[in-house]
């Protein structure tokens, strides 16, 4: 975000950026990695304090409020977590803030996801529903004086936080949760084989955060009742699930209303290279030197489902090896809710299926042996089969964002919203892309260059 705490503290230092904690080395001006006490100690000072830490998401906590003064809009990060955006300016607010102290909280809250997931609302109608009908939760993991523990956290409208439950870490260090599964009555969070030692600092500046993750030889998977905030299956599988992000979560009951299974679906990998390898995709010192060097970037994820058998309390994990395709920054029309109405007029949250089509930007485009061949898919679960695309040449798209047709009743009708860089042209542009037939319905252009995105937003007013 170029935003009022970046300028000031640009003009105040001379410098066009900060140090800080990045995904990979931080280099000197003659392109060797900066190490040091007192350089971390700065990395530290400056993510934490002046600097408006790189936004991974926008997040809206007022989605049933329409009036756009009212609305209350962060640009979200894993650490510190977020910076307070003006809604009608899209200023920025405040550096880099940690948030406010949850109810119930036993220690330091370190990291939280940058991928919160809207509950059910509390108000029947939008003519009823307040600031805080809707609650937002998300997985934090915390430091206290008994070592570290995973919080679910549930934030209202108005900005009040209660830990709604909360467990310890097994091993006792610190694991790496960058987005987790809920639905109607459960959240899932899975634990992936990475964690964190928090006393090896210089480590994570040498290194960059990702790539200074240890390895352990097990996946945690822990599901927490919404109602009651327990516990209700908390096991360790010897596969290793790695994954950035969750696509949906679907609970299925047999014919009695009891609940059979728990399947959280996400973009997955049985390797950690997207991750922590040396060639993983934000290892930007590396990427630029050349599509030789991109193309030792790991293809992409694949669909993976973990399931949580409630009958027999174990867990499955469930490959997908009939789609070809690796995709990155999956969503539905249900990813972030809302078609106008909160409730969305089809609640996610009372789903008992997966959605049925799923939008996905990918790399290695159709087979292509080339990183920078670059696509949007939309997938379809029912075929296990890519319904549709949309492809160009040197077009390097972004995450799509579903906004769905007020008037519309299918679940892919509506429009995809992609910010694209055009590399012949060397402009950014907008493209809204028809859901059903992923074909352009209409392009703005910028006159501006911009790097492709992560996550956005679409906010209806």
């Amino acid at each position: 975000l170029g935003g009022r705490w970046y300028d000031r503290y640009v003009e105040g230092n001379g410098e066009k950026l900060p140090a800080g904690i990045g995904t990979g080395p931080v280099l000197d001006p003659n392109r060797e990695p900066k190490t040091g006490l007192l350089h971390t100690l700065r990395a530290i000072f400056d993510s934490a304090t002046a600097f408006d830490n790189t936004p991974v998401n926008i997040w809206d906590w007022t989605p049933a409020v329409r009036d756009p003064s009212k609305k209350r809009v962060t640009a979200l990060t894993d650490a510190p977590p977020r910076t307070t955006i003006d809604f009608a300016t899209m200023e920025t607010l405040s550096s880099s803030t940690m948030n406010p102290l949850a109810s119930g909280a036993r220690g330091y809250e370190m990291f939280i996801t940058a991928h919160p997931m809207y509950g059910t609302a509390r108000g029947p109608s939008t003519a009823t529903v307040t600031e805080s009908s809707v609650d937002t939760y998300n997985a934090a993991v915390e430091l206290g004086l008994d070592g570290p523990r995973i919080n679910l956290i549930k934030e209202s409208g108005d900005g009040e936080r209660m830990v709604i439950s909360s467990f310890a870490c097994d091993d006792g260090k610190v694991p790496y949760i960058h987005s987790f599964g809920i639905s109607a009555n459960y959240a899932t969070i899975v634990l992936m084989p990475l964690r964190l030692d928090v006393a090896a600092l210089n480590r994570m500046i040498e290194l960059g955060f990702l790539r200074s993750l240890e390895h352990v030889d097990y996946t945690r998977v822990v599901l927490v009742e919404l109602a009651t905030g327990d516990v209700v299956l908390d096991e360790t599988i010897d596969e290793k699930v790695y994954f950035y992000h969750t696509i949906s979560q679907a609970e299925t009951v047999d014919g009695n209303g009891n609940l059979v299974e728990v399947s959280l679906r996400l973009c997955g990998y049985d390797v950690p290279d997207q991750l922590t390898g040396e060639d993983q995709f934000m290892r930007l010192e590396r990427c630029r030197k050349g599509p030789e060097w991109r193309n030792r970037i790991h293809p992409g994820g694949k669909f993976c489902d973990v399931v949580c058998n409630m009958r027999n309390n174990d867990v499955e994990v469930r490959w997908n090896d009939e789609i070809k395709q690796g995709f990155e920054l999956p969503v539905t029309r249900y990813s972030r809710a809302s078609d106008g109405e909160f409730p969305p007029t089809i609640d996610p949250l009372n789903r008992q299926a997966h959605p049925r089509y799923v939008y996905a930007f990918g790399a290695y485009a159709l087979g292509s042996r080339d990183y920078d061949d670059f696509g949007l898919f939309k997938f379809d679960m029912h075929t296990n089969s890519i319904a549709a695309y949309y492809q160009r040449d040197s077009a390097y798209l972004s995450e799509p964002v579903f906004v769905p047709d007020p008037d519309g009743s299918d679940e892919d009708d509506g429009v995809l919203l992609s910010q694209v860089y055009f590399g012949r042209e060397r402009e950014t542009r907008l493209l809204v892309i028809d859901a059903k037939s992923m074909e352009v319905v209409a392009e703005v252009s910028t006159g501006n260059r911009a790097p492709m995105d992560f996550h956005g937003a679409w906010i209806p007013t």
